[in-house]
């Protein structure tokens, strides 16, 4: 391995472990540089599973991405022989006028997507394992499920190395500057030199990319597993990937969500469930794997409200972390001093199920100049930079 590369990858987590991936299988000279081991157990796909999910509420124009994406992931299943992906179905609950609802249903109607409506008589019978407000009323897609991130990240590495791409971890980066013919990253040990570079770290982007109008906030968020007193109602095959937008339901907010029981200790132990919400913002690397009491109250408290059924035994508690832009979508795009470096970041604690497809993305606007995807809505010309 010597120090000159088609392209070099800062961060190969989510979404850089498939853009090594990617460069690589189309014949790049690829480094990947990461300043953890990985996994990374202090990432933001920490937690052994994501959802996935295609009637895409937060904005229509990234259903066309997530098809790709669920193409992608099928492709790296294949050439792995590793199961990623598991389609339970996602069940979306709330009052009919809330963003949930409404939302599942504008994205699925646009996109010819299939997805039923239910009643809240058709929830009590099909889903009886929840105790919901008698106004709530819900949301099924079939081709819903959850992905295993972890996993998934590893897969995309180890098959990134199988494909001739070269992976340094445990190396945080110094600097990275623009020479006059190509890039140059610097780590504590040596210096390396790119045509391209692409940068996806995460929770670290801010101060890599150096935009200083460009703004992004990263947040502690936690994930629980409980172990139910009747956990066979609640297994895979029985139960779905659930999501509940409590908004109107006297103060609650945000959206709490959850997974069906695996046998598979890949996934965690028990039931998992979390809360997607704005949390505070603090310095990445004050966040750590430490528990609090209050986390566990922040997990039991959806059960008590609408799965009561469900209560047990906390068996574990995970910490992850969200990177959140302004306006809670993705920043995919080239560098405003450098044409030669692309970065993709803000993923906002919904990016992980795009990841197959967002690395490809990359990789492209690193080879090709361009994408074949339609991602101008992701672009930085949204902000005043």
């Amino acid at each position: 391995m010597d120090n000159k590369y088609d392209v070099i990858v800062i961060g190969v987590g989510s979404m850089g472990a498939s853009a090594c991936y990617h460069l690589a299988k189309r014949g790049a000279k690829v480094l990947g540089i990461d300043s953890q081991q990985i996994p990374n157990k202090n990432s933001s796909y920490n937690g052994n599973t994501r959802v996935i999910r295609l009637t895409y509420q937060e904005h229509p124009n990234y259903v066309p991405i997530l098809k790709d994406a669920y193409q992608l992931w099928e492709e790296i299943e294949n050439e792995s022989n590793e199961i990623l992906m598991h389609k339970t179905g996602v069940l979306y609950m709330g009052f009919p006028d809330g963003n949930a609802i409404r939302g599942v249903e504008l994205a699925s109607q646009k996109h010819n997507l299939p997805y039923s409506k239910l009643t809240h008589a058709d929830l009590s019978k099909q889903f009886s394992q929840f105790t919901l407000p008698e106004e709530m009323v819900g949301a099924f897609e079939p081709e819903g499920g959850y992905l295993l991130s972890e996993l998934a990240v590893k897969t995309y590495m180890e098959q990134a190395k199988h494909n001739g791409a070269f992976i340094i971890t445990e190396q945080p980066i110094l600097k990275w500057t623009q020479a006059a013919n190509s890039i140059v990253v610097e780590t504590k040990s040596k210096k390396y030199f790119a045509d391209q570079l692409i940068i996806s770290a995460g929770a670290w982007s801010e101060n890599l990319l150096n935009l200083s109008k460009l703004k992004l906030s990263v947040t502690r968020q936690v994930l629980g597993w409980v172990k139910p007193n009747q956990p066979k109602q609640f297994r895979r095959g029985d139960f779905p990937v659930w999501n509940i937008d409590p908004a109107g339901d006297n103060d609650l907010h945000g959206i709490y969500y959850g997974f069906p029981i695996s046998n598979g200790p890949e996934e965690g132990c028990g039931l998992k469930l979390a809360w997607h919400h704005p949390g505070k913002p603090m310095e990445p690397e004050t966040i750590t794997s430490e528990v609090f009491p209050e986390d566990e109250e922040e997990i039991l408290l959806p059960l008590r409200r609408y799965l009561p059924s469900a209560l047990g035994p906390i068996q574990d508690i995970k910490v992850c972390k969200y990177t959140n832009s302004t306006d809670g979508h993705f920043i995919v795009d080239r560098h405003l001093e450098s044409d030669r470096v692309h970065f993709a970041c803000g993923f906002s604690g919904h990016g992980f199920k795009f990841s197959s497809s967002i690395g490809k993305i990359l990789s492209e606007l690193a080879l090709d100049g361009q994408t074949k995807s339609s991602i101008d809505f992701l672009s930085l010309k949204r902000f005043d930079l």
